[in-house]
C-alpha cells in the first residue's frame, strides 16, 4: 500500500466521521441521529429569547419617546403596540385592550408583571407600573430597562459565537488539516520511496 492510497484511506474515514457525527447530514438522518429533546427545547428557548431580546429596544424606544414627547404612558403605549409587531407588542395590545374596556392601567400592568410567562415582559410591566403609581420619570428607568437587554443580547449572542467557533474546528481537524499535512509531506515521502527503488 503506497502513501496515496493510505491518505485517500484517512481522508475518507475524515468525511465519513464528518457525515455521521454532523445532525444535518444525510447520513445522520438516514441512521436516526436526532438531538435530544433537551437539546431541541432549549434550542427553541434560545431562539425565543433572542426574538425577545432583539424587539426590546424598538418597542422600549418607542414608548421613550412618546413619553419624552409629553404623551401619557397609555398613550405611548398605544403608539408602540400599533408601530411594533411580535411578543411584546401582542402582550402589550392585551393590556391596551382591556384598558379600552374600563380597566385602569396600574392595575392592569401590575397583572401583566406577576402573570405574563417572559421576564423581560414582567420586568417592563413592573416598571411601568411603578413610574404610573410613583409618578417616576418614565424614560430614565425605560432607557435603564433597554440598556440591560442590550447587554443581556450581546452576552447571549458571544456565547452562541463561542459555540459556533468550537463547531467549527471539526472540519479544520478531520479535513483541511489532513490534506495541508498531504502537500507538505507528500512531496518528501515521494522522493524517498523512489530513493529505495
Amino acid at each position: 500500500m503506497n502513501i496515496t492510497s493510505i491518505f485517500l484511506v484517512a481522508a475518507a474515514i475524515g468525511l465519513a466521521f464528518l457525515a455521521l457525527t454532523h445532525p444535518k447530514g444525510s447520513l445522520a438522518k438516514r441512521l436516526g441521529a436526532r438531538p435530544a429533546l433537551k437539546t431541541i427545547e432549549y434550542r427553541r428557548r434560545s431562539g425565543t429569547q433572542t426574538d425577545l431580546l432583539l424587539e426590546i429596544p424598538d418597542f422600549a424606544s418607542i414608548i421613550g419617546f412618546a413619553v419624552f414627547a409629553g404623551e401619557s404612558l397609555e398613550n405611548a403605549l398605544r403608539i408602540a403596540v400599533t408601530r411594533s409587531s411580535g411578543f411584546f407588542s401582542q402582550e402589550f395590545a392585551v393590556l391596551i385592550n382591556k384598558v379600552d374596556h374600563g380597566s385602569v392601567l396600574g392595575v392592569e400592568l401590575e397583572k401583566l408583571a406577576v402573570e405574563s410567562q417572559s421576564e423581560h415582559v414582567r420586568e417592563l410591566a413592573s416598571k411601568l407600573a411603578l413610574a404610573s403609581t410613583n409618578g417616576s420619570a418614565v424614560s430614565d428607568l425605560i432607557s435603564d430597562f433597554v440598556e440591560s437587554s442590550i447587554q443581556e443580547l450581546r452576552a447571549l449572542l458571544l456565547e452562541r459565537a463561542g459555540k459556533n467557533e468550537t463547531k467549527m474546528m471539526i472540519p479544520l481537524v478531520f479535513v483541511i488539516l489532513p490534506i495541508t499535512v498531504m502537500f507538505a509531506v507528500y512531496p518528501s515521502l515521494t522522493l524517498i520511496q523512489n530513493s529505495f527503488l
